[in-house]
């Protein structure tokens, strides 16, 4: 309103606040939104990750694939469903601190390797964090690995205290865990990835999610 008073009454003032908005426009843009540069460098780095181990390759971009899938499934869109699916494209960037005696183990982890491996969603939330045009997105590869029941992993969040980026990504992540090849197991067919997806609804994931996914 009192722009519109100003162009109406002083419209000789109007070209000095342009250059202001503008840098403010600028400002929060690089802010809120990941700039193309980072979002190539952070991609590149989640692509290096996933060839670290010849069994999950391309995990990264298909978990990318699933979310942006779920979200369309939703009526979700804009900018904040760009926001999470670009998480989704790095949410295991935090892998890259973790040794390839653990990452590209072939069996069973052992109870300290497993807390190690579990380090890996705070690992890159540090990283991201880093970067200040990714902000919205660090609490979301963060918690990835969170539960709706609670016992989820790194800070045990419970329901809707999870991002809801993260709780959607928690969903297409296992659903791409379930029916890729491992060392130890070949990948499940979708009817059984399905009744996993089913047997967790409410309680490891998000019901309205996992239907979503589903879908």
């Amino acid at each position: 309103v009192p722009v519109a008073a100003l162009a109406q009454h002083s419209p000789q003032l109007l070209p000095l606040l342009i250059l202001p908005l503008a840098i403010v426009y600028r400002v929060l843009r690089s802010r809120y939104h990941l700039q193309d540069g980072t979002r190539a460098l952070l991609e590149q780095i989640a692509d290096l990750v996933d060839l670290r181990d010849p069994y999950t390759g391309g995990h990264s971009r298909r978990v990318a694939e699933y979310t942006a899938r779920m979200l369309e499934q939703l009526n979700l869109s804009g900018h904040d469903a760009d926001l999470i699916t670009t998480a989704a494209r790095i949410h295991d960037i935090g892998k890259v601190g973790i040794p390839d005696a653990i990452l590209n183990k072939p069996g069973r982890l052992t109870d300290e390797e497993r807390l190690n491996m579990e380090r890996h969603p705070v690992l890159g939330a540090n990283l991201l964090a880093r970067y200040p045009d990714f902000a919205r997105g660090v609490a979301i590869v963060r918690h990835h690995h969170e539960r709706i029941d609670g016992a989820g992993y790194p800070d045990g969040l419970r329901g809707t205290t999870i991002p809801f980026g993260a709780r959607v990504i928690a969903v297409a992540d296992t659903w791409d865990a379930l029916t890729s090849d491992r060392p130890y197991r070949a990948g499940m067919d979708a009817a059984r990835a399905a009744a996993i997806l089913r047997a967790g609804r409410g309680t490891q994931w998000a019901p309205e999610l996992v239907d979503a996914l589903l879908a």
